[in-house]
């Protein structure tokens, strides 16, 4: 027998176990494909990673975790969105007036959850690890991805090697699959910087999630449990370093000063991270036996929640793609899935690529009158009219068009 026809073969193989990876496997497993993820770890000890981000989950995402079993693990953690607030401070004119979105007016449901990073990747890496049909192979990297005519080889630097008929690249921004695949992409850098943490406060958030917008970027304020709340502040790199440095008292009277008083005095501060803020987006999101979710195939700024969101879409669609090719007794890595794969997340990707890439640039270069007097007409007219409002809440917030199966409430 060859060496390939000794390997153990697997339906998919996804390089990279983070919450994206992990919800592309869970999702596979509930369409009976045998699944092999492969990462350093799988799960987080929280803090002791230095890990402080919280993610905010949107209607659809949450129909997603609920419908692959994951998230009554999450929800004991999870704070709902009920309402969210952009709030110009750029200072410019003519100002642009504040708007608040309110999930009720689409229905019952709130427009999401927030829940911090750490809890929901342990929850998701739980699932997988009770799931018959996904093996986690913990190895220091996978060091190639080559595909044979009828399958992919992978081969992990301290372990053996085996194949699969789809590889799914899961692996960031710096993507081993990407590179292996031949796909290329185009980046930029923002000179910006963002600070993540979490944060106490005396007064109540209310459920409402809040956007600053500053000349220097976004600063988002997002309800936890209790009061507390997640915090992205995007600041020059010079600034942010400033802030960074601050001990915790001075950084919280800085962020209060920030907030403009309103989650009261700021109690306690978590350990702070910061981050380069940059964009990606791949030239095409599957070729050869690959496709690209999450951040191998786009990195957005933190802006209206859309880079997790617009990921977890991305593990939806291949789950409901590769599950209705394997009904069908066909190749999971043939020209076909590749191909539409590829032509579904096309237009989702691309289409919030430009949105947020527009928003975060128009904060930053909004000294231009008429921008900055597009932007106020904009906002008054959402305030105005209400079917208008409901329309951007349902594309922006909550989109319906195009979701898989797995993205809508059972």
């Amino acid at each position: 027998m060859s060496d390939t026809a000794k390997m153990k073969h697997y339906d998919v193989a996804i390089i990279g176990a983070g919450a994206t990876g992990l919800t592309a496997a869970c999702a596979m497993a509930e369409e009976g494909l045998e699944i092999v993820c492969f990462d350093k770890s799988f799960g987080f000890e929280g803090e002791k990673k230095g890990d402080t981000r919280t993610i905010a989950l949107l209607q659809n995402s949450v129909y997603l975790l609920q419908n692959i079993s994951v998230w009554e693990k999450c929800l004991p953690f999870a704070e709902p969105l009920n309402i969210m607030k952009v709030v110009d401070d750029t200072g410019r004119f003519p100002p642009v007036p504040s708007a608040s979105f309110k999930a009720s007016e689409l229905g019952p449901d709130p427009f999401g959850y927030n829940i911090p990073n750490d809890r929901l990747v342990s929850a998701l890496a739980e699932h997988a690890a009770t799931s018959s049909d996904i093996t986690l192979s913990q190895t220091k990297r996978v060091v190639s991805i080559k595909n044979r005519a009828d399958k992919a080889i992978i081969t992990p630097v301290d372990g053996n090697p085996v194949s699969a008929s789809l590889v799914v690249g899961a692996d960031g921004a710096h993507s081993l699959a990407r590179a292996q695949a031949g796909i290329k992409t185009n980046s930029w850098n923002y000179n910006q910087t963002a600070i993540a943490c979490w944060f106490e406060h005396s007064l109540p958030h209310q459920n409402i999630s809040t956007e600053f917008h500053r000349k220097a970027g976004p600063l988002v304020v997002v309800p936890m449990q209790g009061n507390k709340c997640g915090l992205v502040w995007v600041e020059t790199p010079a600034n942010a370093n400033r802030l960074m440095d601050l001990d915790e008292a001075e950084f919280a009277r800085q962020l209060k000063e920030a907030v403009h008083g309103s989650l009261g005095t700021i109690n306690k501060v978590s350990r702070r991270s910061a981050f380069p803020l940059s964009g990606l987006v791949a030239n095409r999101f599957a070729k050869g036996r690959t496709v690209l979710v999450g951040h191998a195939a786009h990195v957005l700024p933190p802006i209206g929640a859309q880079g997790l969101n617009l990921g977890l879409r991305d593990a939806a669609m291949i789950a409901d793609i590769a599950g209705k090719a394997f009904i069908r007794a066909e190749d999971l890595g043939g020209a076909g899935v590749i191909a539409e794969y590829d032509r579904q997340r096309r237009s989702d990707i691309m289409s919030r690529t430009f949105a947020v890439d527009f928003l975060n640039r128009t904060l930053l270069h909004g000294w231009f009158p008429p921008l900055q007097a597009t932007r106020a007409i904009g906002v008054g007219l959402l305030k105005l009219l209400p079917p208008l409002r409901k329309a951007v809440m349902r594309e922006g917030i909550a989109p319906q068009r195009n979701l898989p199966p797995l993205m809508y409430s059972r």
